[in-house]
Order: structure tokens, then sequence, then C-alpha cells
């Protein structure tokens, strides 16, 4: 079930509560500490957050992508 948010705010804290208090996550929570963001994508996606047999790939490059920026701007 899809749901809809009145900002981008509202979206972006639904999901970190979505992330961090379902124990379906906990493994992808576990990954993400180890700073991997492929790892991470993969551990999402294997716990079922996503239908799109890409989302990791996407999400691991997208998240890759926005740390190269933020290392350009360091």
């Amino acid at each position: 079930k899809f749901r809809a948010y009145d900002s981008y705010e509202d979206s972006f804290r639904d999901y970190a509560r979505l992330i961090n208090d379902s124990p379906r996550y906990e493994k992808a929570q576990a990954t993400a500490k180890t700073g991997s963001a492929v790892a991470y994508a993969a551990e999402l996606q294997k716990a079922g957050y996503a239908t799109d047999p890409e989302y990791a790939k996407k999400l691991s490059g997208a998240i890759n992508s926005a740390l190269r920026v933020q290392r350009a701007q360091a």
C-alpha cells in the first residue's frame, strides 16, 4: 500500500521510522553501519522493501552519487 505525504520531510521521517522500528529491516540497519551503500540496498531488497528487481542497484547508485558530490564539495 502506498502513502501520500504533505512534504518531502514527512516522507523522509516516515521512511526512517519504518526502517528503524521494523524488525524486518534489522539486518539492513546492521549492514548500514558498515558504510557500504551496496550492501545496505541489497539487504533492504532482500527484506522485501521494494518490488523492483533493480531496486538495490538503483539505490546504491543514488547513494554513491550523493557521496561523490559531498566529497567533492568538502
